[in-house]
């Protein structure tokens, strides 16, 4: 982990991030300026953040890619971040001591760090700010809600046809996926059984709707994945 120079287009990226939809450049060039927004340089492998050795800053990734892992499976990759993707909003404003997943560095990766306290001095100077804060919290637990209901309720080829659909979000919808677990954990993250998650591919894959080689998933029709529009169980 290093400290490296702030890039002008690394602002520019900044200026683009929720927070400042709608809101003059400035204010966003201002905050890109302050001490209080470091960029840091990260090795492949390398922990960006652990469960209990985190900053209070939200990150925002500017090159590179990192992945979000829950630290008691580290073969269960839980989110990807690539350039613009953001991370660290689960240690903010609240007392917690721990963090839930451990951040690390894929490859050489770049990250913003917009502290705490920087953020309180945004929501203060512009109220627009905050409410795209609130905003983006209340997109989140609407996500995180429907991730929930999905995975464990429903027929196995729903719940895995959610998963991919989520996975295809987290890698900018791209439709050629490689799955970031073995079939046996992602049986036991979708609360199935092993036979029940080959059958649910095997119907996705008689339908069409996607092809599986070994980890890769391409997902061929994407459209009636999202509208369940397949066989099931």
């Amino acid at each position: 982990m290093k400290f490296v120079k702030k890039q002008n287009k690394y602002g520019q990226l900044l200026a683009q991030s929720f927070l400042f939809n709608g809101i003059e450049q400035d204010l966003a060039q201002d905050a890109f300026q302050s001490s209080e927004c470091s960029c840091m340089e990260y090795e492949a492998g390398e922990k960006i953040y652990t469960r209990s050795n985190y900053r209070k800053s939200l990150g925002i990734v500017f090159s590179g890619v990192v992945k979000a892992m829950k630290p008691e499976n580290e073969n269960l990759v839980m989110n990807t971040f690539y350039s613009g993707g953001i991370f660290g909003v689960a240690c903010l404003f609240n007392n917690s001591r721990r963090y839930v997943s451990e951040i690390t560095a894929v490859k050489r990766s770049r990250v913003l760090f917009l502290s705490q306290q920087l953020l309180q001095d945004l929501f203060e100077k512009n109220t627009k700010i905050a409410e795209n804060y609130i905003s983006y919290l209340s997109d989140r637990i609407c996500f995180l809600n429907s991730r929930i209901d999905n995975f464990t309720g429903g027929t196995a080829v729903c719940r895995l046809a959610t998963f991919l659909l989520s996975l295809s979000a987290q890698h900018e919808y791209s439709l050629v996926l490689e799955l970031p677990c073995t079939l046996t954990q992602l049986s036991n993250t979708l609360n199935i059984g092993r036979a029940s998650l080959y059958r649910a591919f095997d119907d996705l894959s008689s339908a069409g709707v996607v092809t599986r080689e070994g980890k890769k998933v391409t997902i061929n029709q994407i459209e009636r994945l999202r509208t369940g529009q397949f066989d099931g169980e």
